[in-house]
């Protein structure tokens, strides 16, 4: 759809749909009365990085054999040099997802209060920051878009997982929603802010840091997640054909959605606390000061985003962020190994990626996974690589309690 027809009665309407296939299977699981399997439904996508087959109801079947019908038309050499740059910059883009895309995120009045309902990353801060990073590594890593690939495994799951939460909004009768004012729950513009937050955000996030990437690179960062786009039941006149289209389309939802709440700041400052888990003692204060990095741009129109969600103001660590942007002003980037900005980058970036590794997740679910490759091109430390790969194996055999409670 030409950005030209991306007009606010456009986005209006797009506001009252949602996902008519994924909500078609919760809602049978529901109305059948089969509360135990739509338990053990969300129980097995929450836990396991697979879906058995073998052991879901014959219409969740048919949902994933549907949802993962477009992966074969995706240009393998496209979808190929965007997960390159996940090789190259991984431990990067993790930075900017948590010191940035969520952040931006919880800015979006309504969107946010289906998050805030779930409750989640307040009672476990770091979670949310596990969730999106394994999709994106899932999703970024080679074989990843392939038809039975982990990225859309775990793109699949998310949309059930989403289906789930938008039926227990809309029948939570103690807290009624309100859809007029917001819209329906997880709706096609919030579903589409999300996924500019992966896409277009975090290519701005890179050009803030400095790190130079050519616009094919770019385009084919954007044509992957064009792709999960289709899986997660994103309607196609909301998919960007391109770059320009990507930051036009993102531009329009903070131009509508952008303001402060309540809610949004509780998240920001939950999601703050997270991050603390991931970065050393020492550097306590960095998701803030990063926070602030991001958020204060320009690109927001003028806007201070981190001050209107009420982010602490930057202690002394607000001089990395600066000093890398400023130090990259004087030369080309050229790699982590050889000049001291994308040293510095890679150094503060790599400590969040291990220590993603080694927090737990808590209940039954199976650490965060790395695939070794990207463990070695990353140079993550053996110690670290161990211990992550001893709790996979102790996680890797889940048990069948069916009263174990799904948080």
């Amino acid at each position: 759809m030409p950005p030209s027809l991306w007009t606010h009665e456009f986005m209006n309407e797009m506001r009252t749909k949602a996902d008519p296939l994924a909500d078609a299977v919760i809602e049978r699981l529901f109305t059948e009365g089969k509360v135990d399997a739509v338990n053990h439904l969300m129980r097995t996508l929450v836990e396991n990085d697979d879906l058995p087959s073998a052991r879901l109801p014959p219409y969740v079947v048919e949902y994933l054999e549907r949802t993962k019908a477009s992966v074969p038309r995706l240009d393998p050499e496209r979808l190929r040099a965007g997960q390159e740059l996940f090789d190259l910059f991984g431990p990067e883009v993790m930075m900017i997802l948590g010191f940035y895309s969520l952040p931006a995120a919880y800015a979006a009045r309504k969107g946010v209060q289906v998050l805030y309902r779930t409750g989640f990353l307040q009672k476990r801060p770091v979670r949310r920051v596990f969730e999106t990073a394994q999709m994106v590594v899932d999703v970024m890593t080679e074989g990843g878009m392939e038809p039975d690939g982990r990225g859309v495994c775990t793109t699949q799951k998310v949309r059930l997982m989403h289906a789930a939460i938008r039926y227990m909004i809309r029948h939570d009768a103690a807290n009624p929603w309100d859809a007029e004012e917001l819209g329906q729950p997880i709706n096609q513009e919030d579903l589409a802010g999300t996924l500019m937050t992966f896409s277009y955000v975090v290519l701005e996030g890179m050009k803030a840091l400095h790190i130079e990437l050519t616009p094919e690179q770019q385009e084919a960062w954007l044509y992957a997640w064009v792709g999960v786009g289709r899986i997660i039941g994103l309607d196609e006149r909301l998919l960007p054909a391109n770059v320009e289209e990507a930051r036009q389309l993102t531009f329009l939802i903070r131009q509508r959605q952008v303001e402060f709440s309540p809610e949004g700041v509780a998240m920001t400052a939950a999601l703050l606390e997270g991050m603390k888990q991931l970065t050393p003692d020492l550097l306590d204060g960095l998701p803030a000061s990063m926070v602030h990095f991001f958020l204060d741009q320009d690109q927001w129109q003028g806007l201070n985003v981190a001050d209107m969600l009420q982010v602490p103001r930057p202690d002394w660590t607000t001089i990395i962020p600066h000093a890398i942007r400023h130090i990259a002003d004087l030369t080309d980037w050229v790699g982590d190994n050889t000049f001291v900005a994308a040293r510095l980058l890679r150094y503060i970036s790599k400590d969040i990626v291990e220590g993603m590794l080694l927090v737990e997740r808590g209940g039954q679910r199976t650490p965060f996974y790395i695939p070794e490759h990207l463990q070695d091109s990353w140079k993550v430390k053996p110690g670290i690589r161990a211990r992550n790969a001893k709790r996979r194996a102790e996680t890797a055999p889940m048990g069948n309690d069916s009263n174990q409670k799904v948080a």
